[in-house]
């Protein structure tokens, strides 16, 4: 799903279903609905309606919600649940799925919340364990399994298909090996398209052309269409072997292709099936930091409720020291305005203290009495006033 169409259908999702926050993660290997909110009808139903498919697919999908959600974004975010275990593209790919919905004014308070925790966690968890003995990314995969399939890769000719952010890796990695690489452009002026050092562009519309001479040809587009058709290679024939290693979902290399004569074929579960896992004390680290970003969502969004009465405590009590030092002020050698405005700093300064001091309660104290503390000062202010 490209960054627009993902745009659009969260604007739609809270538009014409009815939730009131959503936020659609895209990935190279899946898409995400979050919403928050009640819907018209469930959202299975509502992703297969706005991507124009049967409404039979709606069996595939998994739905998660609540805390179950909320643990499960925590753990995507590191990578605990990528095909490439503890990669670290995904911290970037949930980043930038939250900013594309606060764009169209999708992301409201609460997955705002959710996202910038589990973004939060997640580089915590980066910074403090190793998941991984070797870098982790599918592009660094997969040009590892080429070179374990075909030896040095210094030389080869490559066409990478596609120039989103995982082509523009694997294109990267492959130069660093020392490939030859040319990458798709849909129409390219220099400087309108951005491409890693050394790449060599080559027009999308051109691309058989471009398979011809390369020995390796790697696609990653968002493109609901095979970029690579078997039809097109039968009709023009490959000269000599070539391998293909499709990055994207849905696929963008006909399967077709792999039974034509020298050619293989791999997609992301064979390039990342090798990906090791981490070890249990490397795993027992990592779940404990997001047990602590857990507990602290979790009581952000309990004591929401409460944030009115806490409001309005600060303010009181603001208000409550302005009157008994206003007197005092009145004799300090200040004219009326700076009088004014010292008073206004002074309550402002108290509402923020007050506020800040009430809201460590979800820190300090069990949910089960952040209620009964905040009725009771509410009761006392009404009491003095």
């Amino acid at each position: 799903m490209t960054d627009t169409v993902a745009a659009q259908s969260a604007e739609r999702i809270c538009q014409e279903y009815g939730a009131e926050e959503c936020v659609i993660l895209s990935t190279c290997n899946r898409t995400e609905i979050w919403v928050y909110g009640d819907l018209a009808i469930r959202l299975p139903a509502v992703f297969c309606t706005l991507r124009g498919i049967g409404q039979e697919s709606s069996t595939y999908f998994v739905e998660r919600g609540g805390e179950s959600a909320v643990r499960y974004l925590l753990e995507l975010s590191c990578g605990l649940h990528s095909q490439v275990f503890g990669e670290d593209q995904i911290l970037t790919q949930v980043g930038h799925a939250l900013e594309r919905s606060r764009r169209v004014h999708a992301a409201g308070p609460i997955l705002e919340m959710l996202f910038r925790t589990a973004v939060t966690a997640a580089k915590r968890v980066k910074t403090e364990v190793r998941l991984t003995e070797v870098d982790q990314s599918a592009a660094v995969r997969t040009v590892d399994f080429l070179e374990e399939q075909l030896g040095d890769l210094s030389g080869r000719i490559c066409l990478v298909i596609g120039n989103g952010e995982m082509g523009r890796l694997t294109a990267a990695q492959l130069v660093s090996r020392g490939c030859q690489v040319q990458m798709t452009v849909r129409r390219y002026r220099h400087g309108d398209v951005l491409l890693p050092a050394k790449v060599r562009a080559v027009s999308y519309e051109n691309r058989l052309e471009a398979i011809h001479r390369a020995e390796i040809v790697v696609s990653a587009t968002s493109s609901p269409h095979y970029t690579v058709q078997a039809q097109q290679l039968k009709e023009s024939p490959l000269e000599h072997p070539t391998v293909f290693c499709d990055l994207a979902v849905p696929r963008d290399i006909d399967p077709a292709v792999a039974l034509l004569p020298g050619v293989r074929v791999y997609d992301t579960d064979q390039l990342c099936q090798g990906s090791s896992r981490g070890s249990e004390e490397t795993i027992r680290q990592a779940t404990a930091i997001l047990d602590l970003y857990e507990q602290e969502f979790k009581n952000w969004y309990l004591f929401r409720p409460l944030v009115p009465a806490v409001r309005k405590i600060g303010q009181a009590a603001a208000s409550d020291l302005s009157s008994r030092i206003e007197r005092a002020v009145r004799e300090l050698p200040l004219d009326t305005a700076e009088q004014r405005a010292f008073l206004d700093r002074l309550s402002a300064s108290t509402e923020k203290v007050v506020n800040r001091m009430l809201f460590g309660l979800r820190e300090t104290l069990p949910p089960e009495l952040w209620e009964q503390c905040i009725q009771g000062l509410e009761q006392t202010i009404q009491e003095e006033s």
